[in-house]
Order: structure tokens, then C-alpha cells, then sequence
């Protein structure tokens, strides 16, 4: 007598027709078994990725957040510099009227920002720490779970008549969740593309903002001076 029996997973539901008749031996066991798991690793992965995936957008967001803040920085930072002559501000005729600046709201400005980039540096270092151990963790060919389970099956199709799972609800099941894998391969590609992305637009936001605070440090000491002459 033949019985369905669905296994309810949340990479894909299980569904294979079985010989009740039949009492399967250990290879068949085993086999079914990996099979399985290959399920439960496959997700594992997936839900990960997808995890890692929404840390990575946060980043995104705060680096894009960070490089606009910066450009404010770095427009009020211009004009400090022309008033205190360290550089001459280009395009000075477009500015109509007084150009008013609150220092004390600007280095506040200047601070916080620089307490944003280094909480940034801490999640990025995390982000980091796992991009690593993912890409360690990938086995030959680029296979995001253990080859093995590949293989599981190999010995129930051509042992068809000895096993109780009918061969054509397996190679069914089968194809169905070698294609639910490409995707979550696909989707492990895509968060390690993404990830390198983001860590380089990270790097050229800390290349970029050094030099901004760097620019900064020198007006601050000027404008030191310059009330220690006033005083």
C-alpha cells in the first residue's frame, strides 16, 4: 500500500510516497536521513544569510547617513578656514550677506559624528569577523553546505526495488530542493558581493572623514590662538 508522507519543513515541504509494505533497511535510513539534514543545513544557511543581509543594509544606511553629514562638516569647515585664512573660499560671490556659523555647534556637529563613525567601526569589525568565517566555511566547488549530502542519495535509486520510498517521489523532492539550494546559493553570492561593497564604501568614508577631522583639529587650534591674542 502506498502512503504520502509530507514533512513539513520551512525550506521547502518534504513530500514522498512510501511502500508501507516494505520495512527499510539501514542504507535506505541513513540515506533519507541526509537527506534531511541537507534541509536543515540548507535553511541554516538561508537564515543566516538573510540576517547578515539586513546588518549589512543598517551599515549601508549609516555609511550614507555619515557622507552626508560629512559634506555639511566640510561646507561650514571652508568657510571657518577663509575667515581664519587658511584657505580662500572659492566661489565666495555666490555667499549673500553675512555667513553666520555657532563654533560651538559646529565642533558639537564635528564630535558626534565622530562618535557615529566609531560605533560604525564596531559593527563593521563584527560584519567583518563573520564575512571571514563564512568564506572559510565554503566547501569545494563553492558549495555553501557540506558536498556530502550531494551524494546521499546515490545508493537508493539504483537499489529502487529494495527501498520503500518510491524513486520517482524522491527524484521529484529532489530536483525541488536542489533548486530551492541554487537559491540560497545564490543568495550566500549575492550577501558576499554586498558585504565587499560595503566594506569598501566604509573604507573610503574613514579615508575621506580623516582628513575632514584632521582639517578640523587645525581650525580648533587656530581659533585657540586667536582668543588667546584677543584675551
Amino acid at each position: 500500500m502506498i502512503k504520502t508522507i509530507v514533512k513539513e519543513h520551512p525550506l521547502k515541504n518534504i513530500t514522498l510516497d512510501f511502500d508501507d509494505e516494505i520495512t527499510p533497511l539501514p542504507f535506505e535510513q541513513e540515506a533519507l536521513q541526509s537527506y534531511y539534514e541537507a534541509h536543515d543545513k540548507t535553511w541554516e544557511v538561508k537564515e543566516h544569510v538573510s540576517k547578515i543581509q539586513a546588518e549589512l543594509k543598517a551599515a549601508d544606511d549609516t555609511i550614507e547617513d555619515l557622507s552626508f553629514r560629512r559634506l555639511g562638516i566640510e561646507q561650514e569647515l571652508e568657510i571657518l578656514e577663509d575667515w581664519l585664512g587658511v584657505t580662500e573660499l572659492e566661489d565666495k560671490e555666490l555667499f549673500d550677506g553675512e555667513i553666520t556659523i555657532d563654533i560651538g555647534t559646529f565642533f558639537a556637529v564635528c564630535d558626534k559624528h565622530n562618535v557615529d563613525i566609531q560605533n560604525l567601526y564596531e559593527k563593521i569589525v563584527d560584519l567583518t569577523e563573520t564575512y571571514n568565517r563564512d568564506i572559510e566555511n565554503i566547501y569545494d566547488d563553492d558549495a555553501v553546505i557540506n558536498p556530502e549530502y550531494f551524494n546521499a542519495l546515490d545508493e537508493v535509486y539504483p537499489r529502487y526495488e529494495e527501498v520503500s520510498v518510491h524513486t520517482v517521489s524522491l527524484d521529484d523532492d529532489h530536483q525541488a530542493f536542489l533548486e530551492e539550494y541554487g537559491k540560497v546559493e545564490e543568495l550566500f553570492f549575492h550577501y558576499t558581493a554586498l558585504a565587499r561593497e560595503i566594506f569598501d564604501k566604509y573604507k573610503n568614508l574613514v579615508d575621506t572623514t580623516q582628513i575632514i577631522y584632521r582639517r578640523v583639529e587645525v581650525v580648533d587650534q587656530l581659533l585657540r590662538d586667536k582668543l588667546k591674542r584677543e584675551e
